[in-house]
């Protein structure tokens, strides 16, 4: 027998300032690109630059 375990997301709504809004997308593209480089997947760092976006 299995027994399954659903877990909820938690969903963590941020208030940034322009300059901050600025920053983080700045180091998310980096971080993302540096992961490319290296061969490795940027798919997750990719979801969180689209909801910063959004």
């Amino acid at each position: 027998m299995f027994k399954w375990i659903f877990k909820r997301e938690k969903k963590v709504y941020l208030e940034l300032t322009d300059a901050e809004y600025r920053l983080v997308r700045k180091h998310l593209m980096d971080w993302r690109n540096k992961l490319t480089a290296q061969g490795r997947d940027a798919a997750p760092v990719n979801e969180l630059l689209i909801k910063l976006m959004a």
